[in-house]
């Protein structure tokens, strides 16, 4: 294919770029659909209203605010394999590359994931409190309390490339250059 017919957004960007710059936005699609599986299923407790207008939580419902953390963790390691799997099969002839780029799009993932289950839970707790009435349950806010959850996908992300760095076949390119002893040193 030529330069003239290729069409002009292929001919903005070069093949790698174009080539990072799909597997970012992959990425952050995922990490954009995981937010919405952690909105979805993460369980968020609620404060019971008594007669006198207190509001309590009960000690399984106060469990139950951490399990959101733990279910973005487990959540963000699949998107953190994926992405080192995927990062190995795209980037693995880049060298030390694939290692930089998995890492900070499974990061970038993982920070989508948070804001945009952030987005799509109401987060006006004071309020739906504040105009509740006897007897109400008031779910809480969707939070991240632990925000080192955050750091599960970029270490995720690296586990699978440093197993396929070390277990993957070589290709007969990098054989080709290690059977020339290139590395070794010269023998007087």
């Amino acid at each position: 294919m030529t330069e003239t017919q290729m069409p002009p957004w292929r001919r903005i960007l070069p093949a790698t770029r174009w080539r990072v710059l799909v597997f970012l936005v992959s990425c952050l699609a995922v990490g954009a659909a995981v937010g919405i599986l952690w909105a979805v299923f993460a369980s968020r407790p609620g404060y019971v209203v008594a007669d006198d207008l207190g509001a309590s939580l009960n000690e399984r419902g106060i469990a139950e605010i951490f399990a959101a953390d733990a279910l973005f963790s487990v959540l963000l390691a699949a998107v953190g394999v994926g992405v080192g799997v995927a990062g190995w099969l795209v980037f693995h002839r880049w060298g030390w590359w694939v290692c930089l780029i998995t890492v900070i799009t499974a990061g970038l993932a993982g920070l989508v994931a948070w804001q945009v289950g952030l987005l799509v839970t109401p987060s006006n707790f004071a309020e739906r409190l504040a105009s509740a009435v006897s007897g109400d349950v008031v779910a809480v806010d969707l939070q991240l309390h632990a925000k080192a959850a955050l750091l599960v996908a970029p270490f995720t992300a690296i586990t699978p490339v440093m197993l396929l760095a070390a277990f993957w076949p070589e290709s007969k390119d990098m054989a080709a250059i290690a059977d020339t002893g290139m590395d070794e040193p010269e023998q007087a």
